[in-house]
């Protein structure tokens, strides 16, 4: 894990704020160690979702109702050999604002790149897969409010035979309070897959409000986005999912195609208030990304008018999954 983070001690403390370890007892996938401190908290169900299957669930909850300012959120995952973990979350992840008194151009001159980084909120995750191992991190989307200071960054170090899926998305913000959209200052993500600790993705996102990143400063980032409320990306890979990772490259494929032959994303011009049309896919946009043998996968990038337009695309992609989950991604919580 410190290698992974070398050059980042706020994500090296973020990832030891708890811990969860799954490895074999009894012949099944088991939670042997689990740890949080504040603002963390992992919850473990006693009864199995579905207790013919060998995966162990796992939930992540922010106390407190969601991040503040110069928050740290994280933890570090191991998935022993021929052991599977679902971690999922309790509902979306809320990031409040940044503290307006620690974040100027003259704190960072005076004090440096360190000073200029306080009160950012951050998010980290290191985990690492055993040979025949998968993790499955199913969280529910981030939500980063008006004035907010966000950065995420997640590893995952796999073994050559190792497996993960990977869901990480971000909403526009508080949306029904006054139309706050893309309303923050800043929201940095970042996922890092190895294996056998080389890079096989690098799957990076920043929005920014400054004018700097903007041809036309007087262009707001909420105006940049169109009506795109959601963005999000999939990440399979691994020989678990092997079958999963192409058919849900060949269903991307194929909407990508159908939406530049009926206007691509033309939709994301349009004002939220125009989007009226019913069909959750003609509201979202997705592309595609084949990950090269030895290690096959895909990565597939979406971004919607809405999060139920994503999240039932989600469910439905993932569904397979449940075989090998013992419940079905995003559709599991009346069972546990």
């Amino acid at each position: 894990m410190h290698r992974a983070f070398a050059g980042d001690p706020a994500a090296r403390r973020a990832c030891a704020i708890a811990a969860l370890d799954v490895t074999r007892a009894a012949g099944t996938s088991t939670v042997t160690r689990c740890y949080a401190e504040y603002p963390v908290k992992i919850l473990t169900p006693k009864r199995g979702i579905d207790s013919a299957c060998d995966c162990a669930w796992a939930y992540a909850v922010n106390m407190g109702g969601g991040l503040v300012s110069g928050d740290a959120s994280g933890a570090t995952i191991r998935v022993d050999d021929e052991c599977a973990l679902a971690m999922a979350t309790q509902g979306t992840q809320k990031v409040y604002k940044h503290d307006t008194r620690r974040w100027n151009d003259d704190v960072k001159t005076r004090e440096g790149d360190e000073a200029w980084k306080m009160g950012e909120t951050t998010s980290a995750l290191y985990a690492s897969v055993g040979q025949g191992g998968l993790l499955a991190l199913l969280p529910d989307p981030t939500q980063v409010f008006a004035d907010a200071v966000f950065r995420q960054t997640q590893t995952i170090d796999m073994h050559e035979n190792g497996s993960c899926v990977c869901v990480d998305w971000i909403t526009a913000g508080r949306i029904g309070y006054g139309n706050e959209r893309w309303a923050f200052e800043r929201a940095d993500v970042r996922t890092r897959v190895t294996v056998n600790g080389e890079p096989v993705v690098v799957e990076a996102t920043r929005l920014e409000a400054s004018s700097r990143v903007s041809l036309n400063s007087d262009v707001s980032l909420g105006m940049r986005m169109g009506a795109a409320n959601v963005f999000a990306s999939l990440i399979i890979i691994g020989p678990r999912v092997r079958e999963l990772a192409k058919s849900c490259g060949d269903w991307a494929r194929a909407l990508a195609t159908r939406h530049m032959a009926h206007g691509g994303a033309s939709w994301v011009r349009a004002s939220a208030d125009d989007l009226t049309q019913t069909d959750p896919q003609s509201k979202l946009f997705v592309s595609a990304s084949d990950l090269p043998l030895p290690h096959p996968g895909v990565v597939l990038r979406f971004f919607a008018a809405d999060t139920e337009s994503v999240q039932d695309v989600l469910r439905s992609l993932l569904a397979p999954l449940a075989s090998q989950l013992g419940a079905p991604p995003y559709d599991e919580r009346g069972g546990s």
